[in-house]
């Protein structure tokens, strides 16, 4: 019974999304919308443009979705689904019409609120159109190739989405169209925990893309690259907040932070993820190629596989080559990074105390956003906002949260880490109260140099 089978994968943290199709392919059905004007005239062009309407397939089997019959109808045929545990939909060849994947996700959106009208919408489409992320729709980069190419156009086809106006970018990690290995599907898991949206995909007749079958070396590679992913969830979910709220870019291109400096104004493989600049390898032998400019650096230390020592004065070139685990990641001083323990799932959170990064050098902020995590309740203000502050003439991260309570989701302990060119100092676990400081002293942190 798929209500029970379904009930039983959320039980275990997963979720689950139906793969869709805008086409009848049921005669009655096909017979029916015909009758009523429903459908459109043309067919599925493949996801290319121009498209190419001679070599189309799926001829007079499109939903027009523009028509609010057609999405009435489309709705009241998806609510079962979701009664019975669908949780999102993945939209497929719907480049039908330019407005096809806007008008299907309304569709889908109204059969939602049918059935749970406080329930955030989701999903994930081949194609867009402008508005689409208002409503939860994000996008992933089409069908590439499991080739060191595709990998190293994906960072500037994201940037170029971001700039086009969606911000909620992916990509299938690995390729697509055929089989991978194992150096590359690594290098790709690094690239996609710094996109806005980390996803992984494969056909049905090459090795799928779990890190356990791909050796011990990638295999670890493209964990600690998964461990990185949802120990950023705190950061990145408070960037989506701010993008929401204040229009805040989240991925922004170096240019956007630099606009003076000619060494950034055509890059295309760095990119800024919030503070956090991302330099991923790209090619293959893990060369790296990396610019940082001007400022002061320190490699990111949230992971072994991008934490080091020292610090880098901008601007700088860095070349050679890096072990399969290490992804190039920077953080300016300033920057404050609250970080999440490692979880197996979004549900564990918590799942231990807020680590909170400070890189010195400057002083920086952060605002850190919870909420229930699910509902639209934030939009009614349901929010704990915790402004995160250091001081760096006096060593001292200051704290003062302001909103509502949610007490499953809500972290109840900070710490905090001081980065610095000598290495990296801890200071004590406290309770998160409305306010709070730490400061840093020889008294009460231990050092730990890495």
């Amino acid at each position: 019974e798929p209500q029970s089978q379904l009930a039983d994968y959320m039980s275990k943290n997963f979720r689950v999304g139906g793969i869709r199709k805008p086409r009848l392919g049921n005669t009655e059905l096909l017979k029916e919308a015909s009758k009523k004007g429903w459908l459109l005239p043309n067919g599925e062009p493949g996801g290319i443009y121009p498209p190419d309407w001679k070599t189309a397939y799926a001829l007079d089997r499109n939903l027009n979705y523009s028509n609010p019959e057609v999405r009435k109808w489309y709705a009241s045929k998806t609510k079962h689904y979701l009664k019975e545990g669908m949780s999102f939909w993945w939209n497929d060849e719907g480049e039908t019409d330019i407005f096809t994947f806007y008008w299907w996700n309304i569709a889908e959106k109204e059969a939602l609120q049918a059935v749970d009208a406080n329930r955030r919408f989701y999903s994930i489409n081949r194609a867009w159109t402008p508005g689409m992320p208002r409503l939860g729709a994000t996008v992933w980069t089409g069908d590439i190739d499991p080739t060191w190419k595709d990998l190293a156009g994906t960072p500037g086809m994201m940037l170029n989405w971001v700039l086009a106006g969606h911000p909620y970018v992916a990509c299938d990690m690995g390729g697509f169209t055929g089989a991978t290995n194992a150096e590359l599907l690594a290098r790709w898991y690094q690239v996609g925990t710094f996109m806005p949206t980390m996803r992984v995909h494969s056909t049905i007749d090459t090795t799928p893309h779990f890190p356990f079958l791909f050796g011990k070396e990638a295999g670890e590679a493209m964990k600690a690259a998964l461990n990185l992913r949802y120990r950023l969830i705190p950061y990145h979910y408070s960037l989506a907040h701010a993008q929401f709220a204040g229009l805040d870019m989240w991925i922004k291109p170096l240019v956007f932070e630099f606009p003076s400096d000619a060494n950034v104004n055509n890059s295309v493989t760095q990119w800024f993820d919030g503070d956090i600049l991302v330099a991923p390898v790209l090619s293959r032998k893990s060369r790296r190629d990396v610019y940082l400019p001007e400022g002061t650096w320190y490699p990111l230390a949230a992971s072994p596989s991008t934490s080091g020592h020292g610090r880098i004065i901008g601007p700088a070139h860095l070349k050679g080559t890096v072990d399969l685990s290490v992804v190039p990641a920077f953080a300016r001083s300033g920057t404050v990074l609250p970080l999440a323990p490692i979880v197996q799932s979004s549900e564990e959170l918590p799942g231990g105390p807020l680590e909170v990064q400070i890189y010195a050098g400057a002083d920086g902020d952060f605002t850190l956003v919870e909420d229930d995590g699910s509902t639209l309740d934030y939009q009614a203000g349901k929010i704990r906002k915790t402004v995160l502050k250091w001081n760096d003439q006096k060593k001292t991260l200051t704290w003062a949260a302001t909103g509502s309570d949610a007490p499953t989701k809500q972290f109840k302990q900070i710490f905090a880490s001081l980065i610095t060119a000598d290495g990296k100092s801890i200071s004590s676990t406290v309770k998160l109260e409305a306010t709070g400081s730490i400061k840093f002293d020889d008294d009460d942190v231990s050092i730990v140099f890495q």
